[in-house]
């Protein structure tokens, strides 16, 4: 059955999906998304990458391209070689109330930014030591394993803050939860249409419900009341009030208290006193 690779993209400042485009060719070729991605002209473009992009022709590709408008964040894989290299911890700061080490090393033309994460790397050591009561790991490879416990390596041609780095590589996380909303609670990935014109239309309006779908949590964090309602029952709630139009004149249907108090909660002021 054919397929369609899509490109989601969305802003690092408002946190929403700004575009969503298809893309030729595989999704997980570097240069079909690098290229795809540098048609859009916009200045100042940072590319945050996931493992599976990680190769040496992938550093190779990205490091070659003299003049280009795209920097680019791409972590390595646990088994990478970069790995090796002493990198000292010196610095730290705090995420989410955890403690994050880190520190940064120039590497030919590009920088290696190392974290270690203590949270991550005291529940991976527990693991590990786990495995190796059970026999489930050799010895070599709990030594390996420990050694880069809660560690994160991330090669960049950017030479900025360690923090920033950190951030950039968060921030991917949001764009991997819209995806998920899109697939999940949209169900937008499921087409059953026959022509362009009509995968176009569909693709479109999921765009749009899921622009609204993210609006809709941000007013819910921002009430600090995301982790009582989604934004699904939201419109469900507020779907049980209907706008009228009589011949004559228009009315609202009778608001519940329920509702009332949310509008009022969320600053909305949708219904009239």
């Amino acid at each position: 059955m054919p397929q369609i690779n899509l490109a989601l993209l969305c802003s690092a400042d408002s946190g929403l999906p700004t575009m969503i485009r298809s893309l030729p060719g595989s999704v997980k070729d570097i240069k079909t998304l690098y290229h795809s991605i540098n048609e859009l002209n916009l200045d100042g473009k940072i590319l945050v990458l996931d493992r599976g992009f990680f190769s040496e022709g992938t550093i190779k590709f990205l490091g070659g391209k003299k003049g280009k408008k795209i920097s680019y964040v791409l972590p390595t894989k646990r088994n990478s070689r970069y790995y090796d290299t002493r990198i000292h911890l010196n610095e730290y700061f705090s995420y989410h109330s955890r403690l994050i080490k880190c520190g940064k090393r120039k590497y030919n033309d590009f920088y290696l930014y190392l974290f270690e994460d203590q949270d991550l790397r005291l529940e991976e050591q527990k693991t590990l030591y786990r495995k190796l009561d059970e026999h489930k790991i050799e010895k070599e490879k709990f030594n390996i394993g420990m050694k880069k416990a809660g560690k994160i390596l991330i090669i960049s041609d950017m030479d900025v803050e360690k923090r920033e780095i950190y951030l950039l590589l968060k921030k991917r996380e949001v764009v991997e939860k819209m995806f998920d909303t899109y697939k999940t609670v949209l169900n937008a990935d499921k087409l059953y249409l026959q022509d362009d014109e009509s995968v176009f239309g569909h693709v479109f309006i999921a765009f749009l419900s899921l622009y609204i779908h993210c609006k809709l949590e941000q007013l819910l964090k921002k009430a600090k009341l995301n982790h009582k309602i989604t934004p699904v029952d939201l419109l469900f709630k507020y779907g049980k009030v209907y706008y009228v139009n009589l011949k004559d004149h228009s009315m609202i249907t009778e608001v519940p208290k329920k509702v009332m108090d949310l509008d009022e909660k969320l600053g909305l002021n949708i219904f009239p006193n």
